[in-house]
């Protein structure tokens, strides 16, 4: 097959990675491959990964049109940040394609999609939301407001999912919005991904005996860092026995906050910051336990939970979303409701038995490698696209009936008559789930 694979191309896009890996699996099946990187153009000059093909920017767009036309497919790389998927949006509207949809809220991609196109957002949040969340949606005062205040009444799935012509995302919590909005078929399949720190790694000898705990990524609320200071304060012996650790950007204002918190609860708490890549593989490897917690949970699948399992390391998840569909053996998981309190307990266990999160780790990575392959992401899509481009006529031939009978200002449910269903089911096909 020839595909155009349209996707953030920086290095520092964990999708661009992911698709990397795809792109390679594929190619060693013989398919012909264009990547097309749609990041803001300031951020194009930046080095993209090494997808090993034809790579174009989504500005050059007499390529890109050629490529186009020369394509069985167009699959789109899309995840809640308009700096890393500008250009996805841009082509998704004048030329649909599967979308592999990386995230259930995609409400910071609308707001800087919005920005030039006010009316235009305002009558798709009319239409998906009602005027109400119309009239408010711009008037919030931070990202925190935003999110809370949005997530559940206007998480923009439908905007993104109503221009695919099928959907594949990596976890099932959020697919009701996808299936409602979207015309074609939507699949659900493992993310794929890699940890190459940790080929052949072994952990670090634990000098002072201390559990190290570790929190990696941007150090924002969702990722309840504060939640894990205070379950450690709760206890004297978590405070004698725990080290835990954070690697990661933080702003300056949130890490005087942090270690004020800290070292008021007499926690140690070590702040990295932001490091290169063999330093926050060796801060993993280091580490007994990663904190994936995250709330809210917005994301269809977290690299960060997944990197940890095939690094073998104990891994601590919200029960929530993406990490509630992981098997309950390989991952620990505390309730958004007793996050604390839960938190604690994980901390007293693992401090008490030392081989428990090893045995957790090890038990896990095994289950994660044979899960999150490149291998199982390319074989999906090879089984979507020919069911996607079946539904393609099902949907085009009601899309022609429909506008006839606007035409004739006649009733709609005709659609659904047998006359006109019955001679489309020769195309019909079960969505892949």
């Amino acid at each position: 097959m020839k595909l155009v694979i349209f996707t953030p191309g920086v290095q520092s896009s964990a999708i661009g990675r992911m698709t990397r890996l795809v792109v390679r699996a594929l190619l060693a099946q013989k398919h012909h491959i264009v990547v097309v990187r749609t990041e803001s153009p300031h951020a194009l000059a930046r080095e993209a990964h090494d997808f090993g093909c034809t790579l174009l920017t989504w500005m050059d767009e007499a390529q890109v049109y050629e490529a186009i036309a020369g394509a069985d497919c167009l699959v789109y790389q899309i995840g809640d940040n308009y700096e890393f998927h500008e250009g996805g949006v841009a082509w998704l509207q004048k030329a649909p394609g599967i979308v592999c949809l990386h995230d259930f809220f995609v409400g910071h991609l609308f707001w800087g999609w919005a920005q030039q196109r006010r009316e235009e957002a305002n009558h798709i949040l009319t239409q998906w939301y009602g005027s109400k969340v119309a009239t408010d949606y711009f008037n919030v005062s931070d990202s925190a407001t935003f999110i809370n205040s949005t997530r559940e009444t206007a998480p923009l799935t439908e905007w993104i999912s109503s221009m695919a012509t099928g959907v594949i995302t990596h976890s099932n919590w959020g697919c009701s919005r996808v299936m409602a909005a979207c015309a074609g078929p939507v699949f659900v399949t493992p993310l794929a991904y890699d940890a190459p720190g940790a080929l052949n790694s072994q952990s670090e000898c634990n000098s002072d005996n201390k559990l190290k705990v570790l929190t990696i990524g941007h150090v924002n609320p969702n990722k309840r860092v504060e939640s894990c200071i205070q379950a450690i304060a709760s206890d004297p012996l978590l405070c004698k026995n725990i080290s835990y650790r954070l690697v990661g950007a933080i702003l300056p204002e949130v890490e005087k906050r942090l270690a004020e918190l800290a070292t008021n609860s007499g926690v140690e708490l070590i702040i990295s910051n932001e490091v290169d890549d063999a330093t926050l593989s060796q801060a993993i490897i280091e580490a007994d336990v990663i904190s994936c917690l995250r709330w809210p949970s917005l994301e269809a699948a977290s690299a960060s939970a997944i990197e940890a399992m095939l690094y073998a390391k104990a891994t601590i998840v919200t029960d929530t979303g993406f990490y509630k569909e992981l098997p309950d053996q390989y991952v620990l998981k505390v309730s958004a409701d007793n996050e604390i309190e839960d938190l604690r307990k994980v901390f007293l266990a693992l401090q008490g038995n030392r081989s428990l999160s090893a045995d957790i780790g090890s038990e896990a990575q095994v289950w994660a490698k044979e899960t999150f392959t490149a291998e199982n992401y390319a074989k999906r899509l090879e089984q979507a696209i020919p069911v996607v481009l079946r539904a393609k006529v099902i949907t085009s031939a009601a899309n022609h009936f429909g506008s006839i009978i606007e035409r004739w200002s006649a009733n709609p449910e005709l659609l659904g008559t047998p006359d006109i269903l019955e001679p489309l089911n020769i195309f019909n096909t079960n969505t892949i789930v």
